[in-house]
């Protein structure tokens, strides 16, 4: 039986993502995984190509017409314990010389295994490479430990994760996150660290491709654009660490997280340390760039020490970065405990 599927919903015609999948695919042959190619392109030479193109590939003609959908779809069709999320503009390859990690003899306690990560870009080739592990035994402790690690990107988040873990986190969010943002990515990491730890296999390659994420102007674009896509104004940057605080405390709040109450609580904790800190430093920093009521809710929220109560202050925000967005956040929170 397959241990892996590498799940990746391709919008990207075939002429644009062929490098891709056929990298997917070799390693999928070299290692016995298959690969699931769920394609909303609209593209009918690369659904006659991909067709019945490899016992190792699942072909699925995807009717979302958004991404979140179509991640979704992709998912939902993994069938094997282990899953790998993948963008259809980077490569996977596998390292001969390198010895595979045995997924199938995994502790409990790793939910999952990031590969070499090669941050890469078009112009540069490969500009560093990532193989850094979140080894510590408690959840909060992960937090703080990949915060202490990350390299300024999360490219973490394409690594190998247990389907059980990964599966119901994407359902719960696209089905209730009051935005849907593709910002949320590393919200996302964050909630998956704490869930288990994250070895490493040097075998398996990334190639992340950075794309217009390779330029300070880039990113600047870039990042206004996945706000104003998710419906919030271009300038949320700035509320990066508010959106980033209030998701991991919804994430962590799901009744399918098997963590204990005390590790809950130590989560969302060192949630509050790490997101809220940085937010709050923001405001004190750049005061005129934010609304009053956010400056006034901040200096109160600086006061307070119990998280329940600094979570509700942070909910009265978030109606200055979009009205009524307090109220879809309050429905994602009511969510959470049928997760």
């Amino acid at each position: 039986m397959a241990q892996l599927s590498i799940c990746m919903p391709s919008n990207r015609p075939l002429t644009k993502s062929l490098g891709a999948i056929e990298s997917a695919l070799t390693y999928a042959e070299k290692t016995g995984a298959r690969l699931i190619v769920c394609d909303n392109s609209r593209d009918p030479e690369k659904r006659a190509f991909l067709e019945n193109h490899s016992p190792n590939l699942l072909y699925h003609y995807s009717q979302s017409e958004d991404v979140s959908g179509n991640w979704q779809e992709a998912m939902s069709l993994a069938d094997t314990p282990f899953l790998l999320p993948m963008g259809d503009d980077d490569e996977i390859h596998f390292s001969a010389s390198e010895t595979p990690v045995d997924l199938s003899s995994l502790p409990d306690d790793v939910i999952g295994v990031r590969p070499q990560t090669q941050i890469w870009t078009a112009e540069n080739g490969v500009c560093q490479t990532e193989c850094y592990t979140i080894d510590a035994s408690s959840p909060g402790d992960r937090l703080q430990e990949f915060t202490r690690k990350v390299m300024g990107n999360n490219s973490i988040y394409y690594s190998i994760y247990r389907t059980n873990v990964f599966v119901p986190l994407l359902r719960f969010f696209t089905q209730a996150h009051p935005t849907n943002g593709a910002y949320c990515d590393w919200s996302l990491s964050l909630a998956l660290i704490s869930a288990g730890k994250m070895i490493h296999d040097p075998s398996l390659i990334y190639r992340y491709d950075l794309g217009v994420w390779a330029t300070e102007q880039g990113i600047a674009a870039a990042s206004s654009d996945l706000y104003q896509k998710a419906g919030l104004p271009a300038d949320s940057e700035k509320f990066a660490a508010l959106l980033r605080f209030l998701d991991v405390h919804v994430f962590t709040l799901r009744g399918s997280l098997a963590l204990s109450p005390a590790e809950r609580d130590e989560v969302l904790l060192m949630n509050g340390r790490l997101a809220m800190a940085e937010f709050l430093q923001s405001v004190r920093t750049n005061a005129a760039d934010y609304d009053e009521v956010v400056v006034y809710l901040a200096e109160m929220i600086e006061q307070e020490r119990d998280i329940q109560s600094i979570f509700h202050l942070a909910l009265l925000m978030t109606d200055c970065i979009k009205p009524g967005l307090k109220d879809g956040y309050i429905r994602f929170f009511q969510a959470a405990a049928l997760a």
